[in-house]
């Protein structure tokens, strides 16, 4: 999953991108209002890490400014602030959350899985499952009853994406910008090597989940009646 951490304090900003590594987030880092707010509205991201006191723009701002333009992606505020009408007015304009400095990071982990459990509906953000498959973010095993095999890279992260989503259709416009960034040249044909791979491991361990391809639009899984 994709956090988008806006936080001027480069050390604090440093921890928690290495801790929600280590929880198997993919993280981005922005140090100013203006260029974290052009992130976020690229809607790449699960979750947005949202400092109060940042140059340029500062947190309610940008915080107003995404809601206003319909981005929805959930928001934890992160703050040095604790008075109530500080938090009552992030909350009010639209954030998800509000932990004040200094937090510890177990609890900010605690935060961002309940809040992911809630807005994706998802009930072990480690663990994605989907008919008799099922992804292990933590170890990066893909198991089918018995029998598991090791994914690793892009193999992974596109898998994570196909189980994210796995009751719509994933274009391969948003696999590229949520896997590779919105700025990569990556084309199409890339994502297409991978997917074939994927498929392979699937048969490997003998899993009734297929990868779908949607005709010039993406892909999505679905589950065959057929070994």
């Amino acid at each position: 999953m994709n956090v988008l951490i806006i936080e001027d304090e480069y050390s604090l900003a440093d921890a928690v991108a290495e801790t929600l590594k280590n929880e198997n987030f993919n993280v981005t880092i922005k140090t100013n209002g203006e260029d974290g707010e052009d992130e976020a509205l690229t809607e790449n991201y699960d979750l947005i890490l949202l400092d109060v006191m940042l140059p340029g723009k500062d947190g309610f701002e940008i915080l107003r400014y995404l809601r206003k333009n319909k981005i929805q992606t959930p928001i934890i505020m992160l703050t040095a602030k604790s008075e109530i009408d500080d938090k009552l007015n992030g909350l009010e304009h639209g954030a998800d959350d509000y932990i004040t400095k200094p937090f510890a990071m177990r609890e900010l982990i605690a935060r961002i899985k309940v809040i992911l459990k809630r807005t994706n509906g998802i009930e072990n953000i480690d663990c994605l499952e989907y008919g008799d498959l099922s992804l292990n973010l933590k170890n990066a095993k893909l198991k089918c009853s018995d029998n598991e095999i090791q994914v690793s890279g892009k193999e992974l992260e596109l898998l994570e994406q196909l189980l994210i989503n796995k009751n719509q259709i994933s274009t391969k416009e948003n696999l590229i910008e949520r896997i590779w960034g919105y700025d990569s040249d990556v084309e199409y044909n890339n994502v297409e090597v991978y997917i074939t791979f994927i498929r392979r491991k699937l048969k490997l361990i003998n899993s009734k989940v297929n990868i779908k391809a949607v005709r010039g639009i993406g892909y999505k899984l679905e589950e065959s009646n057929d070994r």
